[in-house]
């Protein structure tokens, strides 16, 4: 409604107009486009009438006679908005109106800046604001925002330094916590702050940080926070904007809880739009905003001392979609009648109404800023398989941008990988400070397809989820189209992989009670291919399954005290278990994966197994590994390792003490075991004990009996060993070692492209200076696991990665050693979803070969420009004496 009237004051023609929610007084020529801006975006004040005068600069003081003349007569107070005038001026007219009209006029006391939602902004230093004039009184500060939120006060209105290198700013919205950098760099995220930002009655925002520029410590942000009244605390919403800096194995929501001993509510973006309820959207790593996630805020609650840390909770969400009908607890939706859709940190998880170990695991995964994940629980193969379609359903439902940005991921998968690494934590708001994926890290991306199961997980470089058969890439609900790839001239004796017929692993079943294998297994003929469950967190305690323990083999020790074994497990005291010398044959489809080795008659030592290589490589007689039965196999069964662990805990004996010991000193230095050692620290500390072990001497003696598919001590030592391994971080991308393949080696791995490793398999990330072997060995990882933090103290390797027994491999290139030249060997890990039931290697993966060559190829590359070679001969990493998925002819490997 515009209301017009004009009245005339000697020789001063002036007009008013009311224009939204503001009456503007203007020349009788007409109203500036400012003004008139202004006034249409201005939010209402159910208090003053509010006046927007808009006079020229050069205009006389005594027009202001003709604006009171102006404005209507009423006892409420004004809000006055003057355009064109100093600070100066403007408190020279606010005080002169008090006093001719008898009303309260409120008045700008510096520059005044319009932000989002019609707020007007006043800040040009300290003191500056809103400015109370009453008639017959001195002029008081009155606030720093109109409207005037709950919040607003002096301890929100003026700037301070946090730190020498952190500045706390207000904002209309409420402060922003930033680096202390150039103006330059600032202007462009203090303008979207401002404009973009709306400003709460009941929520005061701390935006955290500045992209592109400098860490902010939480140092800071504590500051900020004792500075305030307790009172205002509690209406305080944090969101990361920028990068901030924090030590790894935490969350900055989480460590500013511990920090401060209270809760603290982070928003999971940038809160933009409407004031009452603004939407919240991810940032991008140049501050624009992205796609809105489900999860609003999320609260983190301090952890004591000594307890297990908690994932956040969901304060606020907004639906998944339109039309669905809310469950019983919160962020809950019926989707199916037997599957509900649970909004959480990282996205959405469909699982069934009863809430399960896997929905508290994947509750306390952080938000990721580049993606957001459509979690499906997959504890049970019927499980997966239902989930997982509900799951895809869901996804393409989904609004376009958050489609575009989402990926279908299994729970075990997302649980075991939701922990970055680095100095700068990616927390659930912490913007990774890492480039955009290469060649080396679009190699791991997999081609868009249906949802996939998956076995493991791993890292990649740009931070992101990649595993198994599930790429969970950052921007879409498939792989991110990588850069075009050159993929080099053709190499003399490249192989061309056609799809090929896989060894059948040993039948499993699906694990739900255990930390599964980080290896993926084929499962039987009669049932489909299920994501294998991936590394629990150690915390967790699981339930064993109901059946009676299994009669292990590795229990017949003759009575009396436990036989111990020393730490090279090469010549025990007492006997502990057979070992049949020949090869078992694989047992039927259906068998019982999860069955303890049945015993046999009859003594055997772990150092009958190791039998090194003898003689010229041209001379031995060399096969593919037999598939072990479960008795044989180093897979986790489907059931705890409950008397595997029992079984080293007694044959250390005293020794047991004295390396838990050592090992839990280690552990509970690093932020990533430190709770799980206070809730479950003795499966925890036996699983390390078994991981150093097998890293000292008695490796190759336990890798000896699982290449030759025999029953004996070695594979409750390795169970406990891959569950172990389950609990340290993993390698995605190139490993390296060395090796001499025969010519017998060569043409195996010319007719059979695809191999498995029934055994562990080491390499190392990066190169030395080093020439063992004849062959250079590069291998694209995807579940191997970093040893770092269990090396021995003697021999370890720190850049040793691990590949658990069951590993596929497949051969991307062969180019044999000639006139002096090293070979080549190129190989790809396979995932379980790339298999299927039949054992034949999905065709659709060559585009993933392919991307894997070349990234090998370019790490050799530059290896070789540093005048290195992949590692090979140091200590416990040396040369293979055979290819992976190959065995000495006899046991021997």
């Amino acid at each position: 409604m515009i209301r017009r009237r004009f009245k005339t004051v000697p020789a001063v023609d002036l007009g008013s107009l009311t224009i939204g929610n503001a009456l503007v007084v203007h020349p009788a020529e007409g109203i500036s486009r400012e003004s008139q801006a202004l006034a249409l975006g201005v939010a209402a004040d159910p208090d003053h009438d509010l006046v927007i005068v808009d006079l020229p600069a050069e205009a006389p003081i005594p027009v202001w006679e003709a604006v009171a003349a102006e404005l209507p007569r009423r006892r409420r107070g004004i809000r006055l908005v003057i355009g064109g005038r100093t600070r100066e001026t403007t408190a020279l007219a606010g005080q002169w109106l008090a006093e001719r009209l008898g009303r309260t006029v409120i008045a700008p006391d510096g520059l005044l800046v319009p932000s989002a939602g019609g707020a007007l902004f006043v800040h040009s230093g300290p003191g500056t604001g809103w400015v109370r004039f009453q008639p017959g009184r001195m002029a008081v500060w009155h606030s720093k925002r109109f409207p005037s939120p709950s919040w607003d006060g002096p301890a929100t209105g003026d700037a301070f330094p946090t730190s020498a290198r952190g500045v706390a700013e207000p904002l209309p919205a409420g402060v922003w916590v930033r680096p202390a950098v150039a103006e330059q760099h600032l202007w462009m995220h203090r303008n979207r702050l401002i404009h973009q930002m709306p400003q709460q009655r009941e929520v005061m925002t701390v935006v955290l940080g500045s992209p592109g520029g400098p860490t902010v410590s939480v140092d800071d942000v504590a500051r900020l926070w004792h500075r305030l009244p307790a009172e205002l605390r509690e209406l305080i919403r944090f969101a990361q904007y920028g990068p901030m800096a924090a030590p790894s194995g935490t969350t900055i929501g989480q460590m500013l809880a511990d920090l401060l001993g209270e809760p603290v509510t982070f928003y999971t973006g940038l809160p933009l739009g409407n004031e009452r309820r603004p939407d919240v959207h991810v940032v991008s790593r140049d501050g624009h905003p992205a796609w809105k996630p489900f999860a609003r805020e999320l609260t983190f609650t301090p952890v004591p001392a000594g307890e297990a840390a908690r994932g956040p909770r969901v304060r606020s969400h907004r639906a998944p979609l339109p039309g669905l009908t809310a469950g019983s607890a919160p962020a809950v939706y019926w989707y199916a009648p037997d599957a509900v859709i649970e909004v959480v940190p990282s996205g959405l998880l469909v699982r069934p109404p009863t809430v399960g170990q896997q929905t508290d695991d994947v509750r306390a995964v952080p938000a990721d800023p580049l993606a957001t994940y459509v979690t499906f629980e997959d504890a049970t193969a019927a499980m997966a398989t239902r989930m997982r379609d509900l799951a895809t359903d869901v996804l393409q439902r989904l609004e376009p941008a958050v489609r575009q940005a989402g990926a279908i991921v299994p729970a075990t998968a997302l649980v075991a990988d939701h922990r970055p690494a680095g100095g700068v934590r990616r927390g659930p708001l912490d913007l990774p400070a890492v480039p955009r994926p290469g060649v080396a890290e679009a190699a791991v991306a997999v081609i868009d397809a249906e949802p996939v199961a998956v076995p493991e997980s791993g890292e990649s470089a740009d931070g992101g989820i990649r595993s198994g058969g599930h790429a969970v890439p950052r921007g879409s609900g498939h792989a991110a189209d990588p850069a075009p790839v050159d993929p080099g001239p053709a190499v003399s004796g490249v192989v061309s992989v056609a799809p090929t017929e896989v060894p059948a692993a040993p039948p499993t079943t699906a694990m739900p009670t255990v930390p599964p294998a980080t290896v993926p297994t084929s499962p039987s003929t009669s049932t489909p291919p299920v994501p294998a469950p991936a590394p629990r967190p150690p915390a967790t305690t699981l339930p064993t399954a109901p059946a009676a323990p299994p009669t292990v083999a590795m229990e017949q020790v003759p009575a009396g005290p436990a036989a111990p074994v020393t730490a090279a497990m090469a010549a025990p005291a007492t006997p502990v278990a057979p070992a049949p010398s020949s090869p078992v044959q694989p047992e039927p489809p259906g068998q019982d994966a999860g069955r303890a080795p049945s015993p046999t008659p009859g003594p055997a030592r772990l150092e009958s197994l190791s039998g090194a290589a003898t003689g010229p490589a041209d001379q031995r007689r060399v096969v593919r590994q037999p598939t072990p039965t479960a008795e044989a196999s180093g897979l986790l069964p489907a059931r705890a390792l409950v008397d595997e662990r029992d079984w080293l805990r007694r044959s250390l004996g005293p020794e047991y003490g004295t390396r838990s010991n050592a090992v839990a000193r280690v552990l509970s230095q690093h932020p990533g075991f430190q709770g799980a050692l206070a809730r479950s620290s003795e499966d925890l500390l036996t699983d390390a004990v078994a991981v150093q072990l097998y890293l000292s001497a008695a490796g190759p003696a336990v890798d000896a009996g699982l290449r030759s598919a025999t029953v004996g001590p070695h594979v409750p030592l390795a169970r406990c060993v891959v569950s172990g391994l389950n609990r340290l971080p993993s390698h995605r991308g190139p490993a390296a070692l060395a090796a001499s393949p025969s010519p017998q080696e060569w043409e195996l791995y010319r007719r059979r492209p695809v191999h498995t490793e029934w055994a562990f398999l080491h390499a190392v990330v990066g190169s030395v200076l080093s020439r063992e072997g004849d062959t250079d060995v590069l291998v694209w990882s995807v579940t191997a696991r970093r040893t770092r933090l269990l090396e021995p103290d003697a021999t370890g390797t720190a850049d040793r990665v691990l590949f658990a027994p069951g590993c596929r491999f497949k051969v991307l290139e062969l180019v044999e050693p000639r006139d002096g030249a090293r070979g080549l060997v190129l190989l790809r890990e396979l995932t379980a979803a790339e298999v299927d039931e039949t054992g034949r290697v999905d065709a659709k993966s060559t585009s993933l070969d392919e991307l894997a060559a070349t990234s090998l190829r370019q790490e050799k590359q530059r290896w070789e420009a540093d005048g290195a070679s992949p590692r090979g001969a140091e200590s416990p990493v040396g040369p293979l004496t055979v290819l992976p998925g190959l065995v000495e002819d006899g046991g021997r490997g």
